[in-house]
């Protein structure tokens, strides 16, 4: 039982589901802070996007083993149950079903609970799951990643998680949502200008290999300023609360990452470059939910 629980442990990259579960804890805590929070709906809506987000890793993995474009995946989830052998195709298509159906459960939990608007969420999500990797679209390899990964770990959960709690939209929500949409982003651009040479020869269009990878470096540079803006601003005028200058102390972390990830020549850097792309995400998400945690805590 316990080599079982490791493999599949490995298998799903559970350590890389936070960057599903922060976002959705970020907009659960933005939603009570202003008043509005119910425990049911907040734990099933973040169980669908964990679980859909975890079906999306197996059909990612499911994909580009069959397609043999395995990339740094070595590398990067180290022992790979499926490129080792340990877990077979067969295996991921059925952590596929079982992680569509706890999400479309959750989804179902939640729509009956907030009504019809859920459906569009829920829509977006899936599409995003299905289509990512597998055919006939094949978004990410057609130079549509990047901003799939933006959307859905950003303005798709945050907004969402706030919308299925309050009832309404908010635009600081979506001012919100660019600090875990953009460098969760960049963990995937991080990825892929690593990877240009193994997608050059398997026909995948990322951003990288369409625009360069100097171009790639440059943008998450540009993109990582462009949300620190956000939070500066957003904190300056009034929309976001006074803590949220906390996640401006990340700042060292993305520029590290930007270092690492310009040495994408150099093999030895990736591991570097992807560790602190991931924990930037984690990091500046956690600040900003601390911002809100104390905001609902003094008020």
């Amino acid at each position: 039982m316990k080599r079982w629980l490791i493999t599949w442990f490995k298998a799903a990259r559970a350590p890389f589901l936070v960057v599903s579960l922060l976002p959705a804890l970020l907009g659960g805590v933005m939603a009570a802070a202003r008043g509005s929070f119910d425990v049911g709906i907040f734990l099933f809506a973040t169980l669908g996007v964990v679980m859909a987000h975890s079906a999306a890793d197996f059909v990612d993995d499911y994909f580009d083993f069959k397609k043999g474009n395995l990339g740094n995946k070595v590398q990067q989830f180290h022992d790979s149950p499926l490129i080792s052998g340990e877990v077979s195709l067969n295996q991921v298509l059925i952590a596929i079903g079982i992680c569509l159906l706890a999400a479309f459960l959750s989804g179902v939990y939640v729509l009956v609970k907030v009504g019809l608007p859920v459906v569009i969420l829920v829509a977006a999500g899936l599409f995003i799951v299905f289509f990512y990797t597998s055919p006939p679209l094949r978004l990410n390899y057609r130079g549509l990643g990047e901003t799939l990964l933006f959307l859905a770990f950003g303005p798709l959960i945050v907004v969402g998680i706030v919308y299925v709690l309050s009832g309404s939209f908010s635009w600081e929500a979506l001012v919100v949502s660019l600090v875990p949409g953009i460098f969760t982003m960049n963990v995937g651009i991080v990825s892929n200008t690593f990877d240009v040479p193994d997608d050059i020869k398997s026909g995948k269009r990322t951003l990288p290999v369409r625009f360069g990878q100097a171009f790639a470096v440059r943008l998450m540079a540009v993109d990582s300023i462009t949300a620190y803006l956000a939070v500066a601003l957003g904190a300056a005028f009034g929309l976001l609360p006074a803590w949220s200058w906390l996640a401006l102390l990340t700042i060292p972390l993305a520029w590290n990452a930007v270092q690492h990830a310009s040495r994408y020549n150099e093999e030895t850097h990736y591991a570097p470059a992807m560790g602190r792309a991931i924990a930037l995400s984690a990091l500046a998400t956690l600040a900003l939910t601390a911002a809100y945690a104390l905001t609902l805590w003094a008020g």
